[in-house]
């Protein structure tokens, strides 16, 4: 939950980043900008993977049988949700990106 909280906070910081820059920037700008997006997306969609495999590891370790499965489960969900919010703050912030392109 913490993660998830620490996320949506990042990508508010960086959505108004955006924002606070001039109206419209040049193309290389943009590309700049999109880059590290990019970035930023797959950066997010790997710790999505590492918190996985951390939390998975966590089932593992402190359960057994039909807890363990739904723990793991559990796991698995949240990943696919972290990873959901990665690329909805990826496509907003390209959709920014091209709103602000000369």
């Amino acid at each position: 939950m913490n993660k998830t909280l620490i996320a949506l906070l990042a990508a508010a910081v960086a959505t108004l980043s955006l924002g606070a820059q001039a109206d419209t920037v040049t193309q290389s700008q943009a590309d700049a900008q999109k880059t590290v997006a990019k970035g930023d997306y797959k950066a997010d969609k790997a710790q999505a993977k590492a918190d996985y495999n951390a939390n998975r590891q966590e089932c593992k370790d402190s359960t057994s049988g039909a807890v363990e499965r739904a723990c793991k489960k559990d796991a698995k969900a949240q990943e696919k949700q972290d990873k959901a919010d990665a690329k909805l703050d990826y496509k907003q912030d390209k959709a920014d990106i091209k709103a602000n392109t000369k």
